[in-house]
């Protein structure tokens, strides 16, 4: 019954909408009006109603029919739960409010940077210039994630939009129920789902002319951004063009030939006040990004106060003392190296940031470091240091000045002059190699110098501009590289705590040697330092994009060997994806590994299903590395048919240990930590690797053995199931001593000792009797392997005092000499002088 009147939907929603008359009442608009002629005015149920009931007179339109009721039912319930989902969905409407929010903030951003470039005269700092092109980004992705947010929205009320009028294509409404009965009851379901079609459609036209007005306000906006960002690039690059052209007057000619007269105090307040309004915007645009760093401060803090409380939870008073005093940084100065770690990171990943954050975090950096270099440099070093420090707060305001001043190229110069001075002071200082290796300071102040007088002789030269920037490089770069290295030290320490925190717990960081760690960190921590460092100096001398771009272009321009197309940043992410992925194999093969130190009896937990975990991040690495660098699946194929190839030539051996390694993990005849015997070589295995497996030995020695050996050979395993061992002696005594006592006195050795176990109890068997001695042949077990030496050597210490005491020898061999013949002057020799008796 129902599914029938649903037939007729689309012909009635059509009449509704349009409120228009059907084709045949236009054909008969001059004649009077027919049954089939339907304008509606206002749509209520009763119109809907009589309008139903109109045109289900006209046969030629619709089909009265009773065998598609149960069609009927369920496309009518179909269409009613689609309405009702998209009710539901329009009715929870859509986020704009952020964006309509926002938009006035966007607009006083726009007034400010056109300010800001109205008001650039003659000779602009770049500082200022680049400000405006950061704010610019900023605003343009800001721009750009409302535009993603609003086409989202656009499509899906777009596609409701289709979802609804697909109901007036649907031919199968034109049937309604010819049973009077199920007639009336098919009034009143048609009846709702117009009415429910009708609210729908109006809700959606609101909505699509509401986004659509806020897509039109966020476009005019984006376009007018991207047009001002477009004209700050091309001011970058005329700056870059005639970035040693003189921009203004000679120091000795102050009267003549001024570009631009003015005086320093009005310029530098409405610098501050410029560059104050521009963080605010920045804060309120950006906001996340400072909560990001203080979330990352109040964590590093949390994590170094804990280690250092469990650290002297774990010992005593002293032993925590000393164990403390081996950070010198992070145990005296935890705040202040919190700070340095959070606003070195900002300053080298802080690429888009204006110019006063920028330089709010290098005071912030250099306030910290003084604190900590205040106990730690001689007096001497650190009166220099603030005088650097003095230095670093003038030139950031220097760089916040939007025009040149005849005071400020003064101030350039004697800055420079200064600088100089105090960077041939610092190299000849030479207590610096206490602070620094003098291969890390020296090249760090030669740069400085060397910066330093560049900036004199461009002020002297009247590029005041270019000066500035190479005076401000000069003295950041140098603070930045003693930062640098006081964060590779901080997070060497905070590793250093971590360990030493969690020695007696079992997690796998009690595994770890802080030593080993050190060692490979450190030139990983070195070169990204290094990295960075260079990074700050291409930012600070404004040659980072174009250094960015010109990479970027080399490595992603295509080339071409024979028939295959590649770039250099494909080759690039295959070998650094193939790399991290071998380092993550080492890395989970030491954390989760022995380190060789493992306490006696202590085995590792995981045993050979690391094995399988390498194999699985190697393999992975493999595959993430053809994907990520681009290059097609199917060339993997050849590569594993070569390697096929090379299989059958001449790498039967590798594949042949590989294979056993694999066997190894799944059938775990040894795990790491295992006291094993292969061969003649014995001892602890140290690591289970993909080729080869590592054992050290006795001796000291490691011992690499292949995987294949493992599998093909008699393996011993001593510690398998657990580490007990029997132990084996002879020992014998002369012939005529009492076989019970010497018994009991052998036994006897072994009461209360609690390294030899009592069950099985020490056995002593008489096993023969020898050409000299009466032997015994002695069994007893200890608890601990390791601990085998040293009780049999006690025990037998033990034997040879109790039968010395008790008057039993303990023989010599004897042996029957018999003389056959021998030299007549030799018997001369040795015969008394008068007498046949031989001395």
């Amino acid at each position: 019954m129902f599914t029938k009147a649903t037939w007729l939907l689309p012909i009635i929603i059509l009449s509704i909408i349009t409120g228009g008359s059907f084709h045949a009442q236009a054909q008969r608009k001059k004649q009077k009006a027919k049954v089939d002629t339907i304008h509606m005015v206002t749509i209520d149920s009763a119109t809907i109603r009589k309008n139903i009931a109109a045109l289900a007179k006209d046969s030629n339109r619709i089909k009265k029919s009773d065998t598609s009721v149960a069609i009927l039912i369920n496309r009518i319930e179909d269409y009613t739960l689609m309405l009702n989902e998209v009710m539901s969905s329009l009715r929870r409407g859509f986020d704009t409010v952020g964006i309509s929010n926002g938009l006035p903030m966007t607009d006083t951003s726009l007034a400010l940077i056109k300010y800001n470039i109205a008001s650039l005269g003659r000779t602009p700092n770049i500082n200022d210039i680049y400000t405006n092109k950061v704010m610019l980004e900023q605003l343009q992705r800001k721009l750009d994630s409302w535009q993603s947010t609003l086409f989202s929205y656009y499509d899906k009320l777009v596609g409701i939009n289709d979802t609804i009028y697909s109901l007036r294509r649907d031919s199968a409404m034109r049937n309604i129920p010819a049973e009077n009965e199920l007639y009336g009851f098919y009034l009143g379901q048609i009846t709702n789902l117009i009415l429910k079609f009708h609210a729908v459609d109006s809700a959606n036209k609101v909505n699509l002319i509401r986004i659509g007005l806020l897509q039109n306000k966020v476009a005019n906006r984006y376009i007018e951004v991207s047009n001002l960002y477009e004209d700050m690039d091309y001011r970058l690059e005329q700056h870059s063009a005639n970035m040693f052209a003189r921009d203004y007057r000679y120091l000795w000619r102050p009267h003549r030939d001024s570009i631009n007269p003015l005086d320093f105090f009005p310029v530098l307040k409405s610098s501050l006040h410029k560059s104050g309004k521009v963080m605010g915007i920045f804060f309120t645009i950006q906001w996340p990004v400072f909560f990001v760093w203080l979330l990352l401060a109040v964590l590093f803090t949390w994590w170094v106060y804990h280690n250092i409380r469990r650290i002297k939870q774990n010992h005593t008073e002293e032993e925590g003392e000393t164990i403390l005093q081996h950070t010198q940084y992070l145990y005296r100065f935890p705040i202040a190296c919190t700070v340095v770690l959070v606003t070195t990171l900002s300053a080298v990943l802080s690429i888009r940031y204006p110019i006063l954050f920028t330089e709010i975090t290098w005071l912030l950096n250099a306030i910290a470091l003084t604190f900590i270099f205040r106990r730690l440099l001689s007096p001497t070093l650190f009166r220099t240091w603030l005088l650097m420090i003095g230095l670093l707060f003038l030139y950031c305001l220097n760089n916040l000045l939007i025009e040149v001043t005849y005071a400020e190229q003064w101030g350039l110069l004697a800055g420079a002059i200064f600088s100089t001075v105090l960077g041939y002071r610092l190299l000849k200082e030479t207590a610096l190699s206490t602070f620094a290796p003098s291969r890390f300071i020296r090249p760090v102040v030669k740069l400085f110098i060397a910066t330093s007088i560049f900036s004199l002789v461009l002020v002297i030269l009247a590029r005041v501009g270019t000066a500035k920037i190479m005076g401000s490089s000069a003295i950041v770069n140098t603070v930045m590289a003693l930062s640098l290295f006081t964060l590779v030290k901080i997070l060497m320490e905070a590793v250093y705590l971590q360990v030493e925190a969690n020695k007696d717990s079992s997690t796998f960081i009690s595994f770890m040697d802080y030593q080993d760690v050190q060692r490979k960190s450190k030139t990983f921590l070195a070169i990204l330092a290094v990295v960075g460092w260079l990074i700050i100096i291409a930012r600070n001398l404004y040659l980072y994009d174009a250094i960015h771009e010109s990479i970027s272009d080399f490595l992603s321009s295509p080339h071409q060997i024979g028939n295959s197309d590649f770039t250099f940043s494909s080759i690039i992410i295959f070998i650094l994806v193939i790399w991290v992925s071998t380092v993550a194999s080492q890395l989970i093969a030491y954390m989760f590994g022995s380190t060789g130190q493992t306490t006696s009896g202590k085995k590792n937990k995981f045993g050979s299903a690391l094995l399988l975990l390498r194999l699985a991040v190697l393999a992975g690495g493999v595959l993430l590395a053809f994907a990520a660098s681009g290059i097609p699946m199917d060339k993997l194929t050849i590569v594993i048919g070569a390697l096929g190839v090379g299989i059958g030539f001449g790498l039967q051996n590798v594949v042949n240990n590989l294979v056993s390694g694999i066997i190894l993990a799944f059938e775990k005849p040894i795990e790491v930590g295992d006291v094993i015997e292969v061969g003649s070589r014995s001892g602890t295995v140290k690591e289970i690797g993909i080729r080869s497996s590592k054992i050290n030995a006795p001796d000291g020695s490691e011992v690499i053995i292949p995987n294949g050996d493992l599998i093909s050979q008699q393996l011993i395993n001593w510690t398998r199931t657990n580490r007990t061992r029997r132990v084996t002696f002879l020992i014998g005594v002369g012939y005529g001593s009492d076989v019970k006592q010497v018994t009991d006195i052998i036994k006897s050795a072994f009461t209360d000792r609690k390294d030899v176990l009592t069950l099985p109890a020490p056995v002593v068997q008489l096993i023969e009797f020898g050409d000299n001695a009466v032997n015994f042949r002695v069994y007893f077990w200890v608890g601990d392997l390791d601990n085998a030496g040293t009780a049999m050597s006690e025990v037998l210490a033990t034997i040879y005092t109790a039968l010395n005491n008790a008057g039993i020898e303990l023989p010599y061999p004897q042996r029957d000499l018999h003389i056959r013949s021998i030299d007549e002057l030799l018997m001369k020799k040795w015969e008394k002088p008068g007498t046949d008796e031989v001395v």
